[in-house]
């Protein structure tokens, strides 16, 4: 069974306002919603990350979607990017493995080819030379993830290391990851 995780939770600091409530792909829906609509066609259940400021807003558009949970951050892993959103789905779940495709708001024009490459995989996508690495497929167990912090290994690559994750180069299609409101243009 694979699950999606959603990572909605970021501060958005440089774009200086919530990306995942940002229409990048769609003037009617948010970036948290184009990007569930992507996934789900992928995933058994989809969890949606959230932070503290924007979980109620987030829960908001989700409130009646069959397949989405949202879950916000959880201590003591709080505002640690992808990290926390994790740990937040293995505190909500209970479960003892992560099978994820892992899918950031801050994409655009995710194609879903690129899902499709990597859905029965451990890899990250690589586009045009450009590493997305919070756009992925992971499978870790709970314990290797504990060690892997345990050791102070707190960077999302070093999850895909733990996942052995495999990188899926595509040189011909384009999407951006979009840090400042720049971007866009």
């Amino acid at each position: 069974m694979t699950d999606g995780l959603i990572l909605a939770g970021g501060k958005s600091t440089r774009y200086q306002s919530d990306k995942a409530l940002a229409h990048f792909n769609t003037r009617v829906l948010t970036n948290v919603e184009y990007t569930a609509n992507k996934l789900l066609p992928f995933v058994d259940n989809c969890y949606v990350s959230t932070n503290q400021n924007n979980n109620h807003a987030i829960r908001r558009l989700f409130y009646d979607v069959k397949n989405i949970e949202v879950i916000e951050d959880q201590a003591p892993l709080i505002d640690r990017g992808p990290i926390s959103a994790l740990w937040s789905y293995f505190q909500a779940t209970g479960n003892e493995r992560a099978d994820l495709l892992v899918l950031a708001t801050d994409y655009k024009n995710i194609n879903q080819t690129m899902l499709k490459l990597i859905k029965n995989q451990s890899a990250y996508i690589n586009c045009g030379g450009e590493p997305q690495y919070t756009f992925c497929h992971i499978d870790l167990t709970f314990r290797q993830f504990k060690n892997q912090l345990h050791n102070r290994r707190f960077r999302w690559q070093d999850v895909l290391q733990t996942a052995n994750c495999d990188t899926v180069f595509l040189a011909n299609y384009q999407i951006k990851n979009i840090n400042y409101q720049e971007d866009l243009l």
